[in-house]
């Protein structure tokens, strides 16, 4: 069995969670009394305080049940979910840059110049975070 340091859900992770939670109500309740004048801030709120809940909730499940706690740490340690994870986020960076590189000439066409800009920027930085992660990835392996 894993420290409860080195645990999936450890106090760091509950602490986040209880932030989430308290950071959803402070903007839920600053929207109700009109400090924050958009009810974009009470529906930010009203998400946080849903993930921080169910945050809590999984984490405290998973300290109190042993087959969950199996589980998740099986889960968690699996180099197939690992390799599947690292797969996808690659397989998600090529397809957000070449969507957003056709947007780029689909808002050229319709001559939507800041929605151009904005897109050629992401792209940019897509491929400058690219670069600058595959050279740090270089020296590491």
């Amino acid at each position: 069995m894993k420290s409860k340091d080195s645990s999936y859900y450890n106090n760091r992770r509950l602490a986040l969670s209880i932030f989430w939670l308290v950071t959803g109500v402070v903007l839920t309740v600053l929207s109700i009394l009109e400090v924050l004048d958009s009810t974009y801030w009470s529906g930010m709120g009203g998400g946080l305080i849903a993930v921080g809940a169910l945050q809590i909730a999984r984490n405290l499940r998973y300290r109190r049940n042993p087959e969950y706690r199996e589980k998740i740490d099986t889960e968690a340690g699996d180099e197939r979910n690992s390799f599947l994870r690292m797969k996808s986020w690659s397989w998600t960076g090529y397809i957000v840059m070449l969507v957003e590189a056709v947007g780029v000439v689909v808002a050229m066409v319709l001559r939507q110049e800041t929605v151009r800009t904005v897109l050629s920027y992401s792209v940019c930085l897509i491929l400058l975070v690219y670069w600058v992660s595959y050279l740090v990835l270089s020296r590491k392996y």
